[in-house]
């Protein structure tokens, strides 16, 4: 009876002395890491969300576990994970020896453009009995992933197709095309010598030098939005709206691509500020706008009609998820407007 009751006194004894050490240090030696393996990657791509657990003292624990919430469009791949709202909580358990680390890859499909971070993760463990639980959140969460829209092919319209590389003939400017000639006429005296056309001279008898068109370089304007409501309505889904992103980064493809200089004006804000850019058409201009259409919020505060401001002879080509009333606001200021919708 003795022996029975100085075993149970060490039990208990061996029992609470295990408590207070857990209670006291079991999370204190944990060191935890989590981050993306890249910082941008394209919409469908497959990138790698890398943990990384380190336990520095002498406790082991027999299990940890980390629980953490990231946005729905990372698709965990070989896991269950469970989907509330736009938020997709993933669970992850471990074994832990004194003085060892355990790094782990998740490799996750990202199914939608978007700037994404590991919002929260929670470290949870318990005594060797598990009747003490342990929880404390993590700090090192790691940057955050920018995945940039998918390229979505855009019929542009006939205007559009005939428009030629290069500049575009008007009626006035102090600019001329020594290529596009569209007569002769007598010479004056103020003309430079080099439209001087000795062929028409010799055959008429007088000096006569070349008439040349007036041009100017041509400026395109996108006018883009991605907006869903309309006077308090709904009129478009928000697979549409993602829809006409990725349309929009096709047709930012395609003006770069066929060396056209152009501005994007928005009434979608990145970061809080109206998308809006100057004209350009270099690479590095292309991938900027690939990042704000990254960043980019789908529900603007003002009309598009209200957030532009087109400059005179530009040729102006609208994209939007649908027609609206706003569409059509634009296009009776600006006559001539090419409008694609989703």
């Amino acid at each position: 009876m003795i022996l029975f009751l100085g075993c149970l006194l060490l039990f208990f004894a061996l029992y609470a002395l295990q408590l207070v050490l857990y209670t006291r240090f079991g999370l204190k030696h944990i060191h935890y890491r989590c981050y993306f393996d890249r910082e941008e990657v394209d919409e469908g791509d497959t990138v790698d969300l890398i943990e990384e657990i380190e336990n520095n003292g002498l406790l082991p624990l027999p299990w940890l576990k980390s629980e953490y919430a990231v946005p729905r469009h990372l698709n965990f791949a070989g896991t269950h994970s469970a989907v509330t709202g736009d938020t997709r909580f993933v669970s992850s358990l471990f074994y832990l020896r004194p003085y060892s680390r355990i790094e782990r890859r998740w490799h996750i499909t990202c199914t939608q453009r978007g700037e994404f971070l590991v919002e929260s993760v929670r470290l949870m463990t318990s005594d060797l009995l598990g009747t003490a639980r342990l929880s404390a959140p993590a700090d090192d969460l790691g940057e955050a992933l920018t995945v940039l829209p998918a390229c979505e092919e855009v019929e542009l319209g006939e205007l559009s197709r005939r428009i030629a590389f290069g500049e575009l003939i008007v009626p006035r400017s102090l600019l001329t095309d020594p290529v596009t000639v569209s007569g002769t006429r007598p010479y004056t005296g103020r003309e430079a010598l080099r439209r001087m056309d000795w062929k028409t001279s010799a055959r008429t008898r007088q000096l006569m030098v070349r008439t040349e068109e007036h041009v100017q370089e041509r400026r395109i304007c996108v006018c883009f939005t991605a907006q869903i409501e309309e006077f308090g309505r709904r009129f478009a889904s928000e697979e549409t709206a993602e829809r006409t992103i990725r349309m929009a980064a096709g047709l930012f493809r395609l003006l770069t691509e066929r060396g056209e200089v152009f501005s994007v004006q928005s009434n979608c804000t990145v970061h809080g500020d109206r998308l809006a850019t100057l004209p350009g058409c270099s690479p590095g201009y292309y991938h900027q706008l690939l990042q704000n259409l990254a960043a980019l919020d789908i529900l603007p505060e003002e009309p598009l009609s209200n957030a532009v401001e087109i400059p005179p002879d530009t040729h102006v080509i609208i994209l939007a998820p649908y027609e609206s009333e706003d569409v059509r606001r634009i296009c009776e200021r600006c006559p001539g407007a090419e409008v694609i919708t989703a």
